[in-house]
């Protein structure tokens, strides 16, 4: 194909975009110092720096407010501080100080009016950490309608949004419905001496899995295609041990028999991961807390009829992602090394890493079954 040829093909693509997002994961915002992490002295966190960089990603999506479907928050707001008593197993939610209280509400409310100031519709995941002023007083307080939800999309598209402090007790109020099923799972956990279960994890409520597998039995009916978001991983292998959801093994088979999800996106994870399993992408996005000195970490989701393009900006990972069957070529691909440039919509540089395969390899490996 000639130089014209491609040109022309990758106008066509651009214009049948089915929708773009808006992401970032683990802004995770506190008025504390910087902490460089114990167990590996390459990653700091830069807690005060998160409001400069919330603000700045805000700024950038709010440029692009005219493409943008939505913007997903993957969880943890912000920091927080608690005084859970560690040594117990499970480990519970202990009663805080008026004065801890306080400051978690302050803190959280620097970088929730940054996010209910923009123009453009926010999608919020809860995080542990920001069940440090309670599930629901987080919600209220960033103009969320519930903990789990779903919401249409163009194009027959479908956004999930996932709950997955929602099987651990310590982030579930006692007088909820949800607490004693929460309650059995995590003591059992600790009967059988699961080292995966861990106090700032959590998982699915049965509840919450009974109401997944409803969304997705209706989405793959109406024939839509359904991108899931979540705080934690929801496959095993989409995180670091001990990362991933509780239940991660029930959730991804879930969600990979139905047939209609085709990315997951995640936090929590703060290096960041990604996974591919059952034509699912299973993507966890970088910590904006994380990044390093003077960077960030958000990004553009680009989705196609054939696959779904994430642009990052700062250490944020870019991927393409095939979204239509096996067998179905997507079109033409961008060849050669990773390139540093002004990304279209993210209003600033950003790292996008595009395929070393040839064209002919290229093919082979994705348009066929």
């Amino acid at each position: 194909m000639n130089a014209v040829g491609s040109s022309a093909r990758l106008k066509s693509v651009e214009k049948t975009r089915c929708f773009r997002l808006g992401v970032f994961a683990d802004a995770q915002y506190g008025d504390k110092v910087d902490e460089t992490r114990e167990d590996d002295a390459t990653r700091t966190k830069r807690f005060r720096a998160s409001e400069r960089r919330l603000r700045e990603c805000i700024r950038a999506f709010e440029d692009e407010a005219a493409t943008l479907s939505g913007i997903v928050n993957l969880g943890d707001l912000f920091d927080g501080y608690n005084e859970d008593d560690k040594t117990t197993k499970p480990v519970l939610r202990t009663p805080m100080r008026a004065a801890t209280l306080e400051k978690n509400g302050t803190d959280l409310a620097v970088v929730a009016d940054l996010v209910n100031e923009s123009k453009v519709r926010m999608f919020h995941c809860v995080g542990n950490h920001d069940c440090n002023v309670g599930k629901e007083v987080f919600l209220s307080a960033v103009n969320a309608e519930a903990a789990y939800y779903s919401a249409s999309m163009p194009r027959g598209w479908r956004l999930i949004v996932l709950d997955t402090t929602d099987l651990n007790p310590r982030y579930v109020s006692r007088d909820a419905p949800e607490f004693d099923a929460a309650m059995r799972f995590a003591q059992d956990a600790v009967d059988e001496g699961r080292e995966d279960v861990v106090p700032w994890g959590g998982g699915i409520g049965p509840v919450q899995f009974d109401w997944l597998r409803d969304e997705l039995n209706d989405a793959a009916a109406k024939r839509e295609r359904v991108i899931v978001a979540s705080h934690n991983a929801l496959h095993r292998d989409a995180a670091r041990y001990q990362m991933s959801a509780w239940n991660s093994d029930e959730v991804s088979d879930l969600i990979e028999s139905s047939g209609c999800v085709k990315i997951c996106l995640a936090g929590h994870d703060h290096p960041g991961h990604y996974h591919y399993r059952n034509d699912v992408h299973y993507v966890t996005l970088e910590a904006m807390l994380e990044a390093a000195e003077g960077e960030t970490s958000f990004a553009f989701l680009d989705v196609y009829e054939h696959d779904a393009v994430l642009t990052g900006v700062g250490v944020a990972s870019s991927r393409r992602m095939r979204v239509s069957p096996p067998g179905v070529f997507t079109g033409i691909a961008t060849f050669g090394a990773a390139e540093i440039g002004a990304i279209a919509g993210s209003g600033s540089d950003a790292r996008v890493e595009t395929s070393s395969m040839g064209l002919v390899d290229w093919i082979n490996a994705y348009g066929r079954d």
